[in-house]
This record gives C-alpha cells, sequence and structure tokens, in this order.
C-alpha cells in the first residue's frame, strides 16, 4: 500500500504547473507599488534664525499643495499622519520678504522612497519686524485675601528674581516685568514654597525663559493693634475754613507680630479729601469718609470712625489767608 495520500497524487502534474504558477506571479507582482498622490492642505511653517528679527504674522498662504510619488503605502501613511513645509530663515533682509519654496523643505522624516514632485504654489510671502530681547523682574500678584487668622509676614519673595523675554520691539519695549499666574492667598494654610507658571495670556508670540518661578510664603498668627487719637487732616483743603467732628480717629490695625513691631505706625496719616467739599456753602456740612495714607506694606488698617463731618461756618468769612 502508497505511503502517499492519493490526494496528493491525483493530478500531481497540474497541481504542479499551479504552484510554479504562483510562485512566478509572485516574483514578477511588486511588493510596494508605485503610485503618486496630492496633499491638498500642507502647512508652511517657517523657523526665524536672524535673532534680530522675529515673524509678523502668518506666511501667505499659510498652506500649499503638495504632490508626492513613490510606494504607495508610504504616501498614504504620510497622507494619514500630516507633513510640514518648514522655511528656514538664516538671514533677514527685509520686512517684507517673498521666498521660493523648496522640494527639499517638505518635511518626509519616516517615508523612505516618497519624493516631492511639486509645490503649489511655489513661493510664499513672509512678514518681518525688528526683535528685542530684555531680562525683566518677575512679578507676583495675589488673588484674594488669606485665611482668617493668618498675616503676611515678610513680602513675597521668588526666585528667580528676572525673565528674560524675547519678541516684537513693539511689545517687549513696553513690558516693565513678567507677571506670574496670580497666587491664591485663600489657599495659603502655612509658610512655604509655591511653584506658579508665567503667565502668558497677555504676552503674545513671546518667549519667556524660563516658564515657572518659585515664590516663597512666609505667614504668621495675625494680631491687633489699636491707636486711638490719630488727628485728621483735611487734604488739598478748600479755600475756606472748616470744622472737621470728630478731629481725631481710632486705627485698627493688623498683621503678623514682626511686622507690627518694626513698621513706623506713627506715620499714617487719617486724611479728608478737600476735592469733595467743593461747593460747600456757609453753614453746611457734609459726612465724607476718611482714607488712611502712608499704611506700611502687609498691615492692614482702618480707621473707627470710617468718616466724619465736614462742616464751614456760617457767616460772611471770607478766604482763608
Amino acid at each position: 500500500m502508497s505511503v502517499v495520500p492519493r490526494i496528493l497524487t491525483h493530478n500531481a502534474s497540474l497541481k504542479l504547473l499551479a504552484l510554479l504558477g504562483a510562485v512566478f506571479l509572485w516574483a514578477i507582482v511588486p511588493r510596494n507599488p508605485q503610485g503618486g498622490e496630492v496633499l491638498p492642505q500642507v502647512p508652511v511653517r517657517v523657523q526665524v534664525a536672524d535673532l534680530d528679527w522675529v515673524q509678523a504674522g502668518a506666511p501667505e498662504p499659510t498652506m500649499v499643495q503638495v504632490r508626492l510619488a513613490g510606494p504607495t503605502r508610504e504616501i498614504i501613511r504620510l497622507a494619514r499622519e500630516g507633513t510640514t513645509v518648514r522655511v528656514p530663515m538664516d538671514r533677514v533682509t527685509s520686512t517684507d520678504t517673498v521666498v521660493s519654496l523648496r522640494r527639499d523643505w517638505v518635511v518626509l522624516a519616516g517615508a523612505p522612497g516618497v519624493v516631492v514632485e511639486e509645490i503649489v504654489p511655489g513661493s510664499v510671502r513672509l512678514a518681518f519686524e525688528e526683535a528685542r530681547s530684555r531680562s525683566l523682574p518677575i512679578a507676583v500678584p495675589t488673588e484674594g485675601r488669606l485665611p482668617p487668622g493668618l498675616a503676611l509676614a515678610a513680602p513675597l519673595g521668588v526666585n528667580p528674581v528676572l525673565a528674560r523675554v524675547r519678541g516684537p520691539a513693539r511689545l517687549v519695549d513696553p513690558l516693565t516685568s513678567i507677571p506670574l499666574r496670580p497666587l491664591r492667598l485663600s489657599e495659603v494654610r502655612a509658610s512655604g514654597i509655591v511653584e506658579l507658571p508665567v503667565d502668558t495670556s497677555g504676552l503674545g508670540s513671546m518667549l519667556v525663559t524660563p516658564q515657572r518661578a518659585s515664590v516663597g510664603v512666609r505667614v504668621e498668627t495675625a494680631e491687633e493693634r489699636v491707636v486711638e487719637g490719630v488727628a485728621v487732616r483735611v487734604a488739598d483743603a478748600p479755600a475756606f475754613e472748616v470744622v472737621v467732628r470728630p478731629d481725631s480717629v481710632t486705627l485698627r490695625l493688623a498683621g503678623a507680630p514682626a511686622r507690627l513691631a518694626s513698621a513706623p505706625l506713627e506715620q499714617i496719616r487719617p486724611i479728608v479729601d478737600g476735592r469733595r467739599l467743593l461747593g460747600l456753602a456757609p453753614g453746611e456740612a457734609r459726612r465724607v469718609p476718611v482714607t488712611l495714607l502712608e499704611v506700611p506694606g502687609l498691615i492692614s488698617a482702618r480707621a473707627v470712625p470710617d468718616s466724619v463731618t465736614v462742616q464751614r461756618p456760617a457767616g460772611p468769612g471770607g478766604p482763608r489767608p
């Protein structure tokens, strides 16, 4: 009995011819067929290496068409993942420049065998403006208030102190500082270090280094102090006599113990704004608020009472000498 199954020996010659035909077709058909494709929306990116200039606005046009040739599979993948046209500007010679696009500027990384046949349109218009680079102090704005019972014992510290900003001269020149995102005082529970990012919302395309800074916060349990009998003065007094009642107020101060002990509290001046007294007729009286001037930093102060009565005496009384 034959050890070879009949299914293999039946029509053996025909099966052998079929196998040889399949091998021949496999050999002559390309494994990676060639093709072509047009990518209709390829963005143009400009890389300015000239430190004296920055790009002003987007290129015109911002998108171009790129016609590719090469392995179909690679072109399909490139179309799916996307690409760009990178325009290197090592040297800028004019504020308005037309640049002819080169085919080797199309990014084809990871797509072997793919070549660029055409870019439409073949050029873009680029605008540039003078650049400026400056070192500016980092500012730490605050938001809200500390929780009840806490007070800042020292000004907020920041590290680093300076940040480097680079961008259009017309935007960089007016800047006086680089702000961080506001520190939310209501979230402070104890002394420590807080990391805050630079607030780039008003900086546009400008580049800032570093992008973050450390803010040192030192707090203590708040204390209160009362200073009585502080005289009220009239600032920018009108050209007539006035009488202030009461003529003194009590100051209620709050802050960290160290600040209250070292601050020149005697310099605080309660005043009435004399401009609020314009048109005051003889015998007339007005209730006006008391404003506190020269309050030391990190100390809260309020006057009790917070307003006084100012009266112009009745009678013919002429202008003040």
